[in-house]
């Protein structure tokens, strides 16, 4: 095994791509630590989705590795059971942001199907200045995301690929090789079968704890396996005051204000970071000034 750099210490938040020398394969692994972590403290989860939520998270790294955009990709579950929402986005940006909805009680050991139900699971790719991103749907069916992930690149990719995720409490990791288009076929089924072989080895533990060079060196150790440049993640969210300020505009004036006389207040918090917006009556008033003219007259120029 070679490599560009050699780090000893465990790497946090960070993706690793590599590769292998005279074979059609590539791979990537992903560690979540910090970015994980802000997901967690904002948001309290029972364990089955909280393991979930961590998987998808490392997915939508590894997953928005795969592609060379500006923009963002989307993991979405819509389904009927105690997570109806979970959703995970990852950016060009090398962002990453969380969150999942959900009631009732959840078996710690509940497996996927038992914490989504029936469902799907979208995968939305948005490229900066399309008009129509492109989307993917697979059905929730199998007890793990990675399992669902798997059948989703046979349908859609035709491409033989393997994922491997583990989350918990402190980290979300996950391992991912793909099968490259090569005219060599029956030697390259051979170098995938046993590349993708060394790679099902991987332990839970061993995908939560380990760092790139460790793991990967403990895998395909008798492989010609190169690393690549490494690339560092975080959490960012997206939302902010003027978003939420255009939120209340689109509610229209006089059910903003509707809302106010109701309830004192206006408060919009955002899914994502948990951040609350609190707007009262001067803040809402604020919100819609200039953004209505009256017609006063037939002749007036003056249009909505």
């Amino acid at each position: 095994m070679t490599d560009n750099k050699i780090e000893n210490e465990l790497d946090t938040d960070n993706l690793q791509r590599f590769i292998f020398d005279n074979k059609p394969v590539r791979g990537e692994w992903v560690q979540l630590d910090s970015s994980w972590k802000e997901v967690l403290v904002r948001r309290e989860y029972p364990v089955a989705i909280q393991k979930v939520l961590g998987e998808m998270m490392a997915a939508a790294a590894l997953l928005a590795a795969t592609i060379k955009i500006k923009g963002r990709l989307i993991l979405q579950t819509k389904s009927n059971g105690p997570a109806s929402v979970m959703m995970v986005e990852c950016t060009s940006n090398n962002t990453l942001r969380a969150f999942a909805q959900w009631k009732g009680d959840v078996a710690d050991d509940a497996d996927l199907l038992a914490v989504t139900g029936d469902g799907t699971l979208a995968i939305t790719i948005e490229v900066e200045g399309a008009k129509q991103p492109y989307q993917g749907v697979v059905s929730l069916a199998g007890d793990s995301m990675s399992g669902v992930l798997e059948t989703y690149f046979q349908q859609s990719e035709q491409l033989a690929t393997r994922i491997w995720l583990a989350a918990d409490d402190q980290v979300a990791s996950g391992l991912f090789l793909q099968q490259l288009p090569s005219d060599q076929d029956e030697q390259d089924e051979e170098h995938w079968s046993r590349i993708s072989q060394l790679a099902a080895t991987v332990t839970t533990t061993e995908l939560l704890t380990l760092d790139s060079n460790t793991l990967l060196h403990r895998l395909f150790h008798e492989e010609e396996c190169r690393l690549l440049v490494k690339t560092d993640l975080r959490f960012a969210c997206s939302c902010s005051r003027d978003r939420v300020e255009e939120t209340i505009k689109l509610l229209g004036k006089q059910d903003a204000f509707d809302l106010l006389e109701e309830h004192g207040k206006i408060e919009i918090a955002c899914e994502f970071c948990n951040e609350h917006y609190h707007f009262d009556n001067v803040d809402v008033t604020q919100v819609f000034v200039g953004s209505e003219v009256e017609i006063k007259t037939p002749d007036s120029e003056t249009q909505h």
